[in-house]
């Protein structure tokens, strides 16, 4: 009798139904598989077949047919494995269409077999499940999944999960419900219990730009990228700390709600990036390299695949040497930073990845990185020092709202030396201060925006004409000057944060601090 099974497939970062369809007639033997198979899943016969064999399992000398529906989207991956030998067992043994033998039967099944029979983890296991396993109105889905992915599966609401460590346990299941050994359970973080750790290395970075005496504009322009989430993109010599400073704020971060970590989690799932303790903790920190290709950045490829920008949601998108990078590979993250969101197509497939991260950038001011220095000599002419930052967009530029010039390094930077002691946050960074601003942040975005003082919009709207600022940068700029006016306590945003606001404008920004 035929059988039907259902598990999914994996499409960027979200899950489709399939169904695997199997009959067994009489006639030769024979293994047919359709349904637009891919290359992973064409090769599932041999290890299907020899891990029934293996686990004692029944392969009837018939002609064995394998259906996975619906036949119009292209099936990849090892993940239809073990709904194809249950399904296969299923036909074999005639299990029953009715009763408990049938209820279990509806479950989903995820897993790649070995030949010996053991379930291995799969890749977007937790999207799989999210979309696939999503339970219907007044039903509870049981889903089984490798054993090592048991805490991954258990993120997905609704779902009782049956992890099994072989195709033997998965079979055992599903005749008699009998439940596998129990598997020793991987701690699931839900955020609270890595909340010491973020803290630490949120004070140990705080500590460590106090102590970068010299970079005055550098060191309050990292403080106010990191509070309210600006763009942000610091020009100096080499050595004078930008790549490291930009690390540093992966530090700041505040950790992730609840919502954001489950999204995180999906990205890294989908990407095969998932840490051991199954949950993501901490936001994202990628840095590609500057030979990055545009669909290795937005996603595409075989697949349509995730990119650097949606691996990088929710956290920070690392661009060293940022006029190293191509043109047009820089051209293609105006849409993510400007919607949050990256769309891709390729042929008749159309994506749409998250993409809301915040965009961190360091950059030489010219191609041997001297310009400006005092002790070293700028070999470049005047002409290739123009042209080297020129080749970053502007539209880009105009989507960075925090600039910083760095001066050399001079020797003022004394690892374990106690940072300066009062001053405020321009001087000596707290924990404390970044979360009282972004608490003071969070309150007025519930109002429409930060309130203005008297003045402070006219002070704005002179700037504009003075620096030629664009509609945007007129918006991002007054968004930098009420994270600087909740960093000092406020309840306005005051001229003097529009014009501290304004220090960070690349309009403003011409050579390194000397």
């Amino acid at each position: 009798m035929p059988i039907r099974i259902r598990t999914g497939a994996l499409a960027g970062i979200a899950g489709q139904a399939v169904s695997v369809e199997v009959v067994i007639n009489r006639g030769l033997p024979g293994y047919h598989l359709v349904g637009l198979p891919g290359a992973e899943v064409r090769e599932s016969r041999e290890r299907v077949l020899a891990a029934l064999r293996h686990c004692g399992a029944k392969v009837p000398p018939g002609r064995i047919t394998v259906n996975l529906a619906p036949a119009g989207i292209r099936k990849s991956g090892a993940s239809f494995d073990l709904a194809i030998a249950v399904g296969i067992a299923a036909a074999a043994e005639g299990w029953s269409a009715d009763g408990a033998t049938s209820g279990r039967l509806r479950a989903v099944f995820f897993g790649e077999l070995s030949l010996f029979g053991e379930v291995r983890s799969v890749r977007g296991l937790l999207p799989l499940l999210l979309d696939v396993g999503r339970p219907s109105a007044g039903a509870r889905t049981c889903a089984v999944v490798p054993a090592a992915q048991g805490a991954e599966a258990a993120l997905a609401p609704g779902l009782r999960v049956v992890p099994v460590r072989d195709l033997r346990e998965a079979l055992d299941w599903c005749r008699a419900g009998r439940e596998p050994d129990p598997v020793p359970a991987r701690a699931t973080p839900t955020g609270a219990g890595d909340n010491g750790a973020i803290v630490a290395a949120a004070h140990a970075a705080c500590c460590e730009i106090g102590r970068l005496t010299g970079q005055e504009l550098a060191r309050k322009a990292a403080v106010v990228a990191a509070t309210g989430r600006h763009n942000l993109l610091l020009v100096g010599p080499p050595g004078a700390g930008k790549t490291r400073l930009c690390r540093l704020l992966a530090d700041l971060q505040p950790p992730l709600t609840p919502e954001e970590a489950i999204a995180v989690t999906r990205i890294q799932s989908a990407a095969g990036l998932l840490s051991a303790s199954a949950c993501a903790t901490r936001r994202p920190f990628r840095a590609p390299h500057h030979t990055v290709t545009a669909a290795g950045l937005v996603g595409g490829g075989p697949g349509l695949r995730p990119g650097e920008a949606t691996l990088a949601h929710g956290g920070l998108l690392f661009l060293d040497e940022l006029a190293e990078f191509q043109p047009a590979v820089l051209d293609v993250l105006r849409q993510p930073l400007q919607d949050g969101h990256v769309t891709v197509s390729r042929g008749p497939g159309q994506r749409r990845f998250p993409a809301a991260f915040q965009l961190l950038a360091a950059s030489n001011p010219c191609r041997c990185g001297h310009f400006g220095s005092r002790t070293r000599t700028c070999r470049c002419a005047p002409r290739d020092r123009s042209r080297y930052l020129s080749r970053v967009p502007g539209p880009l530029l105009d989507r960075i709202e925090v600039f910083a010039a760095m001066a050399e390094w001079k020797g003022s930077f004394t690892p374990g030396a106690p940072p300066p002691v009062g001053g405020g946050w321009r001087t000596s960074p707290q924990v404390a201060d970044l979360e009282s601003a972004r608490a003071r942040l969070t309150a007025w975005a519930r109002t429409g925006g930060a309130p203005a003082a008297s003045g402070a919009d006219r002070f704005l709207d002179h700037a504009r004409g003075a620096f030629g600022l664009s509609l945007r940068a007129v918006v991002r700029c007054r968004q930098v000057a009420a994270t600087v006016a909740a960093l000092d306590e406020c309840t306005h945003v005051e001229p003097e944060h529009i014009q501290e606001a304004l220090e960070f404008r690349r309009e403003a920004t011409v050579t390194p601090e000397t």
